[in-house]
């Protein structure tokens, strides 16, 4: 018993050491990306500092390979206007610049460092802005698409869905990224239809997320 108890362990760590590697590697790769559209790394992540009073989670970059699955088949137009809610140092927003995406972009942040970080390399773009704000204190009704890469605990998230129903007046597309804790809410819900889901989890045999992740795309209609 106590030597299956070890196998257990040591398979534990390995695993553990393996997933590691995985994601440095996918860091770096990343991190070399980010410096060609942004001059800088967006890799590292920040705790956050609301959780307990705001629920807002940390700034974590989503990987540029999950992002081309969320995105794979969508289309922007330049009437489009793009939010990225909880945008961090602005790694989604970077992506769009690099597909050249022709909608206005914009990334609101709650922290005011890593808002600041975003700032300094998104003023080389002049369709992209990034605003230090509380989420639940900004206007939506000036765009049409919406990105959440759960920038919200559940209770949060909900407060935010609901505030959205209230003040919204025409249709828009809601992109939600990680949605596994939360995303069920949206299910049944007055005006809301789901249009697609998917779970990410490998690319290119590297595994980024160790259990999978989804993400769903949703259209909501006033």
């Amino acid at each position: 018993m106590q030597t299956s108890k070890k196998k257990r362990s040591m398979k534990r760590f390995l695993q553990k050491k393996y997933f590691g590697a995985q994601k440095r590697l996918v860091h770096f790769f990343d991190g070399r990306k980010d410096k060609k559209i942004c001059g800088c790394s967006l890799v590292k992540y920040v705790p956050s500092l609301y959780r307990e009073t705001l629920g807002a989670t940390g700034s974590e970059a989503t990987c540029y390979w999950a992002l081309d699955k969320i995105f794979n088949g969508e289309s922007f137009s330049e009437n489009d206007s793009f939010i990225d809610v909880g945008c961090g140092k602005g790694r989604v927003l970077a992506y769009m610049i690099n597909k050249d995406y022709p909608c206005s972009l914009t990334g609101i942040e709650l922290n005011k460092d890593v808002a600041e970080y975003a700032q300094s390399w998104s003023q080389r773009y002049k369709k992209l802005r990034i605003i230090h704000g509380n989420a639940f204190e900004h206007d939506y009704n000036g765009y049409t698409v919406l990105f959440l890469g759960r920038p919200f605990e559940t209770e949060a998230f909900q407060k935010f869905i609901i505030m959205l129903e209230k003040n919204l007046t025409h249709t828009v597309r809601l992109f939600y990224w990680w949605d596994t804790q939360s995303g069920s809410f949206l299910e049944n819900r007055k005006g809301w239809t789901r249009i697609r889901r998917e779970i990410i989890h490998k690319s290119h045999g590297l595994c980024m997320y160790r259990h999978p992740q989804g993400f769903s795309l949703w259209e909501y209609t006033p």
